[in-house]
This record gives C-alpha cells, structure tokens and sequence, in this order.
C-alpha cells in the first residue's frame, strides 16, 4: 500500500508542477478558499458494476453505455464536491474530492482526491455538454474478493489510480443542474500507480448543482 500511495502522490505532485510551471496554464490553489460564485458543485451519483474493461470501453470496442456488460448485483452510490479554479489550455481545472460506497457483490469504501480537465462545447442549443477526464488518488477501506481476482499480483491494492472520464448535459434555461455519465473507475494503470493493475469500475448516472 505504501509503494502504491507513494507512486500515486509522485504522479499528482508532477501533474500540480506542470500546472503551476506550463505558461498556457491559469490555475490559482487560493482560489480554493475564496467564496463560491457559481463555480463550486455537488455531485451524487450511482450505477452498475461493469464487467467490460477500460480499453474495451474506450478503445478496442466502444459502445454506448447502455450496451455495457453490467453486473446486477454490484452497485455503488457516491457523493463528490468539486470547484472550477483555473484554466490549462481549453479545459477547465476542477479538484474534487468525493465518498462512495459499493454494495451487493463487493462491499467497501472509497475516498478519493483528483484533477477534473474539462471541455466545454461550444454550442449553446438545444443542451449544453461538456466532457471531462481525470487524475487523481482513490483509497479503498479494504481490498474486494473481485479486485483480487483481477490483479495481476492476485492480492490487489487498496491505493489505485482515480480515472472517471463523464459527459454532462444541461439547459441553457438551468445552467447551474447537470445530468452528468460518470464512468468511475480506479485501477493500477498498467503497474504505474499498482502493481494490481486491475481494480473496480462501474457505469453511473447522476446530477451535479453548481452553486
């Protein structure tokens, strides 16, 4: 665990170097603390346990989601908050922290701290859309039976990666409610982060309020 979290802190504080050195880069820390105006939000979210791998769903074989290979007995329900503070190019950087829980086939917590960079589309109608991707650290209260048997070490690691690529939609009348796809995700990527390699992921749907 040790060897994972050090690995995973390395992979943040290069990410928060290349913010704060890269001059495209307009990213402020303190802005964490000022007041909210709009660019703060609170997410709850909960969905499916999906049995497709990452690069089934993202590259070799991409479907829609609702074509996804879902597991009916693995769920989780999760709860994040999150806050604009800058700009990397055209995205725009938003920490988040969040909890979640599994249950059915799996029971354990999860707690994480990551990097959203998002994109905005640049339309206005009928919906506005946005796609984001992240980085950051996941923590698990314990190590699940199906996380084992997934890991290359076949013992699994309770410090993985967080990567949680999302779409949202909302109406130019209510820009401040997002119907967000999240697909929550946290593994070892491929022995950087873990030597698990291997973690839990799981297709949700949910709703963020930004205030």
């Amino acid at each position: 665990m040790n060897g994972g979290l050090w690995k995973a802190g390395s992979l943040l504080c290069a990410l928060l170097l290349l913010l704060l050195a890269n001059p495209a880069a307009a990213w402020d820390p303190r802005s964490l603390l000022a007041p909210c105006r709009g660019d703060c939000g609170a997410s709850i979210y909960g969905g499916w346990y999906v049995e497709n791998s990452m690069g089934q769903v993202l590259v070799t074989a991409p479907e829609a989601p609702l074509t996804w290979n879902y597991q009916s007995d693995d769920h989780i329900i999760a709860t994040a908050i999150s806050r604009r503070t800058g700009r990397l190019w055209k995205f725009d950087v938003e920490p988040e922290i969040g909890i979640a829980h599994r249950y059915g086939r799996q029971s354990a917590t999860e707690l994480w701290g990551a990097f959203f960079f998002r994109y905005h589309f640049p339309w206005k109608a009928p919906l506005l859309m946005s796609v984001a991707v992240s980085t950051g650290i996941n923590w698990a209260n314990q190590i699940t039976d199906v996380e084992q048997d997934r890991a290359n070490d076949d013992k699994g690691s309770q410090v993985m990666h967080f990567f949680a690529p999302e779409f949202t939609f909302a109406l130019p009348s209510r820009p401040n409610v997002e119907l967000m796809l999240r697909f929550h995700h946290r593994s070892g990527v491929f022995g950087l982060v873990s030597d698990a390699f291997g973690g839990a992921q799981y297709g949700t749907v949910g709703v963020r309020v930004r205030f």
